[in-house]
């Protein structure tokens, strides 16, 4: 995919770009020394002579695109991975030196907190010579003197064109302002478009920029700090819910939801074995203590009930986090069925014990003991 970098892109560099001279940082910035492995070591070495962010920025941002490869091979997975904070995508990036944008991505975001630079990493799609393109993308975004600016580290490296990644610096990429570069890149998620009135994805694709012109009233910088207070599961569902009331007008942005609902229900079903563990393990400590004739029946009545109820309120909880649970992953269904399998014998098993109990306390005490015998 060749890129033509139109003259738009050109005048949008000029405001940060060419207004500033970066050759100094460049310069020392183009390589690190080979024994330097980890995200944390290779930014220090970048940016331990260096005082502002946004001279701190450019050496990770000229470094990566000057270091890292694209990887051809990996292209029909370019942006799939959607979630930041891959752990195993930042060690492969950093071990090969090659990747997709979401490799570029993570490693971006990864030096640039080690610089102490706020910086996010953000999934969308593109339009690349006016048209949607077929891949997802990630890119960054850094917070600097009070103003989010985006960068994209992968364009900036080079270009694809016949099924070969080409190396050619375009330094169009570094410190954007958001409502110039929502003319090419779309986040998935509005909040990250940082537009007190953002564009939807129909607006998007049909270069409907003329909300760009206005002010209005959506305040993006509250639902960022929202998100920090929010659990995995919150996050993806109160980001699905802002997508899809931008429209889920192209297959990118319907995929991406998808993938959100299907992380959603793993996250669930995770929650739901949770619960299941502990019930099981509740019911383990019943039978235990009854198998010791609950101590030789010195247990208090309300200590045995008490030992029932917590496995069967943890079995109810259980049913309650997988009970509306659907997935369009075989596998992920196959494990919900199973748990709904294995929660159904355990209540059985309770209600027997129940029963049992129910018997044992209103049996006198003396006779108690002889209800053990088998």
């Amino acid at each position: 995919m060749k890129r033509i970098f139109l003259f738009l892109l050109m005048i949008m560099a000029m405001e940060l770009v060419f207004s500033a001279d970066y050759s100094k940082i460049d310069s020392q910035s183009a390589t690190v020394p080979a024994s330097l492995k980890t995200a944390s070591e290779i930014s220090a070495y970048l940016t331990k002579n260096l005082s502002t962010p946004t001279e701190k920025v450019r050496a990770i941002y000229f470094w990566i695109s000057h270091n890292i490869k694209y990887d051809i091979s990996q292209l029909a997975n370019a942006g799939i991975s959607y979630r930041s904070g891959e752990r195993n995508l930042l060690n492969e990036v950093l071990q090969k030196r090659q990747g997709v944008c979401q490799h570029y991505a993570e490693l971006f975001n990864a030096c640039c907190k080690a610089a102490g630079i706020q910086s996010y990493i953000i999934p969308g799609y593109t339009k690349i010579d006016g048209k949607i393109a077929t891949l997802p993308h990630a890119w960054n975004a850094v917070f600097i003197d009070g103003k989010y600016y985006e960068i994209d580290a992968t364009w900036a490296a080079g270009y694809v064109d016949n099924g070969k990644f080409n190396i050619k610096f375009n330094d169009i990429y570094f410190l954007i302002s958001p409502a110039e570069f929502i003319k090419t890149h779309m986040p998935f998620d509005l909040i990250w478009q940082f537009l007190d009135n953002p564009i939807s994805n129909k607006e998007f694709q049909t270069n409907d920029f003329t909300k760009l012109k206005t002010h209005s009233n959506f305040n993006f910088s509250d639902s960022i700090k929202a998100i920090t207070e929010l659990d995995s599961l919150n996050i993806l569902i109160s980001e699905n819910k802002r997508i899809r009331n931008s429209g889920l007008t192209n297959e990118l942005v319907r995929n991406y939801v998808a993938q959100n609902q299907q992380n959603i229900v793993q996250i669930k079903y995770n929650q739901a074995v949770g619960e299941f563990n502990k019930a099981v393990e509740a019911y383990n400590i019943y039978v235990m203590n009854k198998n010791k004739q609950f101590n030789g029946t010195t247990m208090e009545d309300a200590k045995i009930l008490e030992l029932l109820l917590a496995a069967r309120n943890h079995a109810e909880s259980t049913e309650n986090h997988i009970r509306f649970l659907n997935a369009d992953n075989s596998t992920i269904m196959k494990n919900i069925t199973d748990l709904q399998i294995a929660i159904e014998k355990l209540k059985k098993n309770i209600d027997k014990e129940d029963a049992f109990v129910k018997k044992y306390i209103s049996t006198w005490k003396p006779l108690r003991m002889f209800l053990f015998v088998r």
